[in-house]
Formats: C-alpha cells, structure tokens, sequence
C-alpha cells in the first residue's frame, strides 16, 4: 500500500491539489503499536470482529495515511492535526467497547474530542469529557475526510455568502435538494453541494458530538456571478 502522497489515486483533482500544497509528511512511529500476535488476542476476544480483515485495514491506513499533516480549516479542527493510526491496545477498551477501534489524528488545540477508525474504516468522533458519550460516525472513510478538509481549504479563497435575514437550517437542507450534491466529501454529518458557482455546506457533527451545540449552514460564492446566484438561492429558501 503506497502512501496517498505518492499515489492518490481515488481522491478527486481538487483533494489531490490540497495534497500537493498544503500537507506535509512527517515520520511515523510505529513503536508503540501493540504487536500483531497482542492485536490478534484482543480482537479476538470482541463479537462479530473479523480479526484478519480488521489487522488488514489498520495496516493499510498507517501505510497510507501516517504522517499526513496540515493546518486544518474545516469547522472541526481550526487547527494543525497529524495522522498517527493507531490501534488500541487491551487497556484502551471499556467493558462496554464493542467495536475495533484505532485512534487516528493528533492535534494541538485541547479540544475535548478524540477522532477515531473503526474497524470497518468509518471515521468517527467522541466527546472525550468525564461522561460517557456515543461514538459519532462523520465520514465513510478517510478519504472523504480529505476531500471535505480539501473543500474547506478552497472555500477559504471564495466569497462568504450572507443575509441579513438568513433562513434557518431546515429550510436550507430542504431547498438543498435543487443543488447538486459533491458526495465524495459528504459523510453523516457533513454534507456539500456546489452549483453555478456557489456551494453550501451543512455542518452537524458538533451538534452530534455536543448535544449543547447547534447544526450550521454556510455559503461561499466563487465570483460575483455565483454570490448573486447564492442569494436567490438563499432567498428561495426563506419563502
């Protein structure tokens, strides 16, 4: 398995060029990896787990992705993160774990949140305070977390779209069915369209992970053309 910064191949041109300019590749330790004799008598002992399938895919993620790092602008991080796939350990699991779970990112900000693989290769989240919380899915995979990360990072050289009388979230969702939908970088809670030269993304995994927060809209334009075309957007969506 080559490392998606020699061959990204499957990632969209968009993703790719976000490779190029934004991310670097650190070194990846693997040090503290259990070994696969301890992985294969942990994962064992879980129901349902395919064991080999399960080894396969953590391997395969830290071939491909360990060492990916870059300053993040998506609303989920605002920060500097690092991929470091790394399966749990014995001593990582609660009684109540059922799922095969590999931590995924390091990053620098004390967000009381941890982003995790599971062992079916879906990213998830979790509020990681004094109080039990659910696992959060957000992304397929973690090459849609790419291409949402990349499609956050071109946004950022767009248009900021606003209203002073913007219309609330369920109106935008529901209007969003006239767009057309980008769905290499939707997940479970974050969902992007893009049409004459605007796009909307809808943002819900905070509101997930934190119940005390709310689900967010916005818009950016790519010119003046797209910002007017966001507008009427906007507009038919309020009425």
């Amino acid at each position: 398995m080559r490392h998606v910064l020699d061959d990204p191949s499957g990632l969209s041109p968009r993703a790719i060029r976000f490779l190029r300019h934004a991310v670097e590749r650190t070194s990846s330790d693997v040090s503290d990896w259990p070994t696969t004799d301890e992985l294969r008598s942990l994962l064992s002992r879980l129901p349902g787990v395919d064991v080999q399938a399960s080894l396969t895919l953590f391997r395969r993620a830290a071939d491909r992705y360990g060492g990916l790092r870059y300053r993040s602008l998506a609303w989920s991080f605002e920060e500097t993160i690092t991929f470091v796939p790394v399966p749990w350990a014995a001593d990582d699991y609660s009684p109540e774990n059922q799922d095969v779970m590999a931590d995924l990112v390091e990053h620098d900000v004390a967000h009381p949140y941890a982003v995790w693989l599971r062992g079916d290769g879906t990213v998830v989240y979790c509020f990681t305070g004094p109080h039990s919380a659910p696992l959060v899915p957000v992304f397929p995979g973690i090459d849609a977390m790419l291409e949402a990360e990349a499609l956050y990072q071109d946004c950022a050289t767009w248009v900021p779209v606003s209203l002073d009388d913007p219309p609330g979230l369920a109106a935008v969702e529901a209007h969003a069915a006239h767009l057309t939908p980008i769905p290499e970088a939707c997940g479970y809670t974050e969902h992007w369209w893009e049409q004459d030269d605007f796009r909307l993304h809808v943002w819900a995994t905070f509101a997930a992970v934190f119940p005390s927060s709310g689900a967010r809209w916005a818009v950016w334009a790519r010119n003046r053309s797209g910002e007017l075309a966001a507008r009427s957007f906007l507009a038919q969506a309020r009425t």
